[in-house]
């Protein structure tokens, strides 16, 4: 069972397009979820999570975004966007039964999941600029 459980995992993100984006300097590894499926599959059963890696969510435009744990089984922090790329907030989600909603308190049209703390971690605080490599769109 173990076994299925961690091929499942792999198998959940193998697809995903990664790019190497900064957040106030910051290098990061990122898996890109910019459709509807893939941001709502997020990090789901993933068991961990590499200090230095993470998902961003694009959007398809600026609005109030809300996020949930549902079958996340590592806590993460959440760092939503503006549309100029500024960072708004930083909410810290803990895994549950995906009845805890992580609301942005301004749109947002990206948000970054990453370990706990991470943000903290690197002293990443309200409009440190998330650098993209290229332009991403969200569907």
């Amino acid at each position: 069972m173990l076994l299925i459980f961690f091929a499942c995992d792999s198998l959940r993100t193998q697809h995903l397009r990664q790019e190497v984006i900064k957040v106030g300097g910051v290098s990061v590894r990122a898996e890109i979820a910019a459709t509807p499926p893939d941001r709502e599959r997020g990090l789901m059963y993933r068991t961990s999570l590499p200090d230095s890696e993470g998902m961003l969510f694009v959007f398809p435009e600026a609005k109030f975004q809300a996020f949930w744990m549902k079958n996340t089984l590592i806590p993460l922090d959440i760092g939503y966007f503006d549309d100029q790329g500024f960072l708004i907030e930083v909410v810290q989600m803990k895994p549950d039964d995906g009845t805890a909603r992580y609301p942005s308190s301004e749109p947002a049209l990206y948000a970054l999941e990453m370990n706990a703390g991470w943000f903290e971690k690197h002293g990443l605080k309200k409009y440190a600029r998330l650098e993209l490599p290229r332009a991403i769109q969200g569907l």
